[in-house]
């Protein structure tokens, strides 16, 4: 960063709403690098680094931009004229920060302007910051790019008479006859006959009849006659909605209502152009008619068009939410689409639309039932007079594993288990859903001793089997007889 700031106090014509209160602003310009000009000739800034600090030049300071001086306005409610300021300054390397400190009126709604000039005089960049409420208290930082200018100049010629005016504003020529915009920003230049005169044509930076439009410096020429006779063109917007109409021959040219004078037999087209939130519904007088965005209007006496735009009413929305719960997985979809639950669970429909939802099982999962906005485990139909929400849950499908009783030794016994499902004797082996806690009871017969459970989970335990199904297994018994002097 540059590092030396400059310091200004603001100067302004007449009273104003701050009560002199003014509060300290500190300006961080940014001259934008992609557009500041080099020269390869001394600066007023190498000569100043040459005297205060000899040596070598520093790398940064190579080649610098034109600015020579800096000028801050300030304006807004309650100063009757911009507060102004100008600093002048050594100018910075491309893309370096220039430190400007002001004092300014305080206030709400400020408009800070900066415009940059060069050695001879010519503004090379400027920047607006709307908006700023600038209140007493501590000091206000604010950034700022400067980007570079291009001039348009319009002159006129012929012995007719007319004004030229410019979209964005800035050219009302009449009295304003050039004017200065940002880089890259297209400038639509429109002329306008006065009565009994006739727009005869651009020369210079544009050609033709129609809308002269020019995104850097340029020299225009519009050329306007006096003919045998004219005759009066009044355009009128109507509707709710807004936009434009322009004309070519150029001199309609408004978003409201205007007026232009077009030499007796002229063709004129119109073209109506919708802003947004709005679309052109049709013409009416000077012969147009219809919804077709141009229309030709001959002159052959004084017309009176209108063209109508409609404000597009937009549509109630209402927001439709899955959700989805339960042990398993699965998927939500939508007809009309908009929801595909597994990733996008949230959708906007329009209001008192009725979108179906379908649940969709993954595999080893199945689909159980909706809650919310519907329920069972049909089908499911939501009627969005508001927003809402579904939840659908799936669990995953169970699993059953397998557990089979065998019994070993010389002696006989029973076994079975806490839910009935064994009783071997007879039944050995039995079903249960994976997880299942199983507790297995050996009961010897008369004249056996139980002796002990072999192989499986419970080896070589003497008491209860308590076993978890989580896959098939397989539990032995082993019995002898009483005294028999061991299991075989």
């Amino acid at each position: 960063m540059w590092a030396i700031p400059l310091i200004a106090v603001l100067a302004a014509c007449g009273s104003d709403s701050s009560d002199g209160k003014t509060v300290a602003v500190n300006l961080s310009l940014l001259v934008d690098g992609r557009q500041a000009e080099h020269r390869s000739v001394p600066s007023k800034l190498f000569a100043f680094l040459e005297r205060w600090f000899p040596g070598p030049r520093p790398a940064w300071a190579q080649s610098v931009t034109d600015i020579a001086r800096i000028n801050v306005q300030i304006s807004g409610p309650g100063i009757p004229a911009p507060a102004t300021a100008d600093v002048p300054v050594t100018n910075p390397t491309s893309g370096q920060v220039i430190p400007v400190s002001i004092q300014a009126p305080a206030g709400p709604n400020r408009t800070i302007t900066v415009a940059a000039f060069n050695g001879v005089n010519d503004k090379i960049f400027g920047g607006t910051l709307p908006g700023v409420n600038l209140t007493g208290g501590a000091p206000v930082n604010l950034e700022l790019t400067l980007v570079r200018l291009f001039t348009v100049t319009v002159r006129k010629q012929g012995n007719g008479s007319g004004t030229v005016t410019s979209s964005p504003a800035g050219i009302d020529c009449g009295e304003t006859c050039q004017s200065q915009f940002p880089e890259g920003t297209p400038v639509s230049l429109n002329a306008a006959a006065a009565p009994g005169s006739a727009f005869a044509g651009w020369s210079g930076g544009c050609s033709g009849l129609g809308a002269c439009t020019v995104s850097g410096e340029a020299t225009v020429t519009a050329g306007f006659n006096v003919p045998a006779s004219t005759n009066h063109l009044h355009v009128n917007i109507g509707g709710t909605g807004a936009g434009s109409v322009s004309s070519v021959p150029s001199g309609i040219s408004c978003g409201a209502g205007c007026d232009a004078d077009f030499e007796t037999g002229t063709r004129v087209t119109l073209t109506a152009s919708p802003g947004a939130g709005t679309t052109f519904n049709s013409w009416s007088g000077g012969g147009c008619s219809g919804g077709i965005a141009t229309c030709v209007v001959v002159m052959n006496t004084d017309q009176s068009v209108t063209a109508i735009f409609d404000a597009v009413v937009p549509v109630p929305m209402s927001t439709l939410t899955v959700e989805k719960n339960g042990s398993g997985n699965g998927t939500v979809t939508s007809a009309p689409s908009g929801i595909d639950c597994g990733n996008r669970c949230t959708a906007s429909f329009p209001t008192g639309n009725a979108v179906s939802l379908t649940a969709n099982a993954a595999a080893g999962s199945t689909f159980v039932t909706w809650t919310g906005a519907c329920s069972g485990s049909g089908g499911c139909t939501v009627l969005l007079n508001s927003d809402q929400t579904v939840a659908a849950q799936f669990d995953l499908l169970p699993v059953f594993v397998t557990l089979t009783v065998n019994k070993s030794g010389r002696g006989t016994g029973t076994v079975t288990d806490n839910t009935g499902l064994i009783v071997c004797g007879a039944v050995c082996q039995a079903t249960y859903l994976q997880g299942t806690q199983i507790t297995l009871t050996a009961t010897p017969d008369l004249g056996s001793t139980f002796n002990e459970w072999r192989n499986g989970p419970c080896n070589n335990q003497t008491g209860q089997c308590v076993l978890t199904m989580d896959r098939n297994r397989t539990a032995d018994a082993n019995f002898d007889l009483v005294g028999g002097g061991g299991g075989g």
